[in-house]
């Protein structure tokens, strides 16, 4: 008996699983074209929407009306792209649509068995895609979807302080455009991807297409202009670069400008083609001429053009390959700008390298004697305070030394300038060895050398002023390995241990010195 007993209720369970099953099979969702402006009455074929699958049905230009036919067991979503979409409306007179806050157009369908008219304004030719999922599967997507991009927010928004600061410290107005480029960029996809939907009145101006493509806009106009500027193409071709690329940016920006105003109609639609056309040859043509300074080995430009094919590819996968793969289809652009971004920040780095290293080039040869290279009268000015103001907060002894060459007109006169100038190179080179690596030497005249250094006590510093003196008493210099010039030089010094008055008193006290040297040399 209890064996009959669990044999029914194990039919019946079975039974009631079957037509559970078999009642949630019969679930559907349709959607159909049902008219056009310029068709006002039309037979498309009707499309099932199979769960959690993305449909595609082809939208023509102007006002179309769609119906989506649904009869369903559980509540689901039903939701949309609007990248092409200029204004949307819906008319449920069945049952009450609850509009969900989402990043794209999102539905709350109800249970039972419905039908949902709605009406899409759009520019042009288009495939629409269209989902119908369980609520779960859509919120999970949802977060998913703001995670990603709301990394990728982050991401610009790092990469734009970076560079614009960066761009402040070496003065270069180039990087701050980059910094605008990734920020319309940025604000570009945050209207493209909706999330400003979540936050915004569907009614909002800033939710528009209009505003959408104001951005687009302003993206094409800066990308051109960094571009241009970053890879050197406005002064190899700066007619071509003015008057094509910059001009037909410029062109591409008033036109989103205008579409600010106008509603839909053919004058709108005819500016947005133009817009796209446009951008696509100035596209087509920067491609080009960065291919040609990648060519020619340009700085960055190698960079720039591996990030402007990464863009064409997802662009292509937007436009043309949509069909390929959803996941691509959705995010390859935002990928392939994300890449360009760090990409360009990269080159964008290496040319800042490159301006830091010219600049300390620039100010290293602006403090060095170009003969002896050793510190010239300016780099010798800053040495000093830079010692005076170590010496003031460290403490030490300052030695400084003040060495004029003996006779050295009469060297000149005997064996040449050329003869003269070795010899200053010569003796340059034996006073620096006689020095620490931290001491510094320079030349303040003609045949007159000064050398600086801090110490830890008086003796340490007098114990270098003999070792000069000395090494500068008599010295023979071969020079060209035929002549032997006889040298000799006054070493004259001063010794601070307390922080003297200023490095003019210090050199004249040092010049004062020498030639007290020099004289007594002579008399003796």
């Amino acid at each position: 008996m209890a064996k009959l007993f669990l044999l029914l209720f194990t039919l019946l369970n079975s039974s009631f699983l079957f037509s559970q099953e078999n009642t949630l099979g019969n679930e559907y969702c349709q959607i159909q074209l049902i008219s056009t402006e310029k068709s006002p009455s039309v037979n498309p074929p009707i499309k099932n929407l199979d769960k959690e699958q993305v449909t595609l049905l082809e939208i023509p230009a102007g006002k179309s009306r769609l119906r989506l036919n649904c009869r369903l067991d559980e509540q689901g979503v039903f939701t949309f792209g609007n990248d092409e979409i200029l204004d949307v409306s819906w008319e449920a007179l069945e049952v009450k649509l609850v509009p969900l806050a989402a990043s794209s157009p999102s539905f709350l369908l109800p249970t039972g068995t419905f039908s949902i008219d709605f009406v899409f304004l759009t520019h042009h030719n288009y495939k629409q895609n269209f989902v119908w999922e369980p609520i779960v599967t859509f919120l999970n997507a949802s977060l998913l979807n703001n995670i990603t991009m709301g990394v990728f927010y982050g991401l610009c928004l790092t990469l734009i302080l970076y560079v614009f600061f960066m761009g402040r410290v070496v003065g270069d107005t180039r990087f701050q455009f980059y910094s605008l480029y990734v920020f319309c960029a940025a604000t570009f996809f945050l209207l493209q991807e909706g999330q400003l939907n979540i936050f915004l009145q569907q009614q909002s101006f800033l939710l528009s297409h209009q505003f959408y493509l104001l951005f687009a806009g302003f993206t094409v106009f800066t990308a051109i202009v960094f571009i241009v500027r970053l890879t050197d193409l406005n002064t190899t071709w700066p007619k071509l670069t003015r008057y094509g690329l910059e001009f037909g940016a410029v062109v591409v920006l008033l036109m989103s400008v205008l579409m600010l105003f106008l509603n839909h109609n053919e004058l709108s639609a005819l500016l947005g083609s133009a817009m796209a056309r446009v951008t696509l040859l100035l596209m087509l043509g920067i491609l080009t001429l960065v291919s040609i300074q990648a060519y020619r080995n340009v700085q960055s430009a190698k960079l720039v053009l591996l990030s402007l094919v990464l863009m064409v590819i997802a662009m292509v996968f937007r436009t043309v390959l949509h069909d390929v793969n959803p996941f691509l289809q959705r995010y390859s652009l935002i990928i392939a700008f994300a890449v360009e971004a760090f990409m360009l920040a990269v080159a964008v780095s290496e040319r800042i390298k490159s301006i830091q290293t010219d600049k300390i080039l620039a100010e290293s040869q602006a403090n060095t004697d170009a003969l002896c290279n050793v510190l010239n009268r300016r780099g010798w000015d800053k040495k000093v305070n830079e010692i005076l103001s170590e010496q003031k907060i460290k403490g030490g002894v300052i030695c400084l030394l003040y060495i004029d060459l003996d006779n050295f007109k009469q060297i000149n006169d005997k064996w040449g300038h050329d003869t003269g100038d070795k010899v200053l190179k010569v003796v340059s080179d034996i006073i620096r060895n006689q020095l620490r690596s931290i001491d510094s030497i320079g030349r303040v005249g003609g045949d007159e050398f000064v050398a600086l250094g801090i110490f830890y006590d008086r003796t340490e510093a007098e114990n270098l002023v003999i070792r000069i003196q000395k090494r500068l008493q008599a010295v023979s210099l071969h020079i060209d390995k035929q002549k032997t010039v006889e040298v000799s030089a006054s070493v004259g010094h001063v010794i601070y241990e307390e922080p003297p008055k200023g490095a003019e008193v210090m050199l004249s006290q040092a010049d004062q010195s020498m030639y007290q040297i020099k004289r007594a040399s002579k008399q003796g």
